[in-house]
């Protein structure tokens, strides 16, 4: 089986995509105040997860980018035929 370049950045995508929710979830419920940084997670620290959320984000955003790159044909074509221009 032969896995394409637009298959492989879809499922890198798809798992960055579902990592940066599963990471911001966890910061989001995550205590606040002087003795968050203490808490535990998982073997993480706040500052762990805060720093692995970030880096997973710009990873991301840098998949993204070579995602809308590799379909500029059909991107351009969507939005000749959604805004009309």
């Amino acid at each position: 089986m032969k896995l394409t370049l637009r298959a492989a950045i879809f499922y890198l995508m798809t798992i960055l995509g579902l990592v940066v929710l599963v990471t911001g979830l966890v910061l989001y419920i995550w205590p606040r105040g002087p003795q968050s940084g203490r808490i535990e997670f998982l073997s993480l620290r706040k500052d762990d997860w805060r720093d692995f959320h970030m880096q997973t984000s710009i990873l991301l955003a840098i998949v993204l980018i070579i995602h809308l790159l590799e379909n500029r044909n059909c991107v351009k074509t969507y939005v000749k035929t959604t805004l009309g221009g």
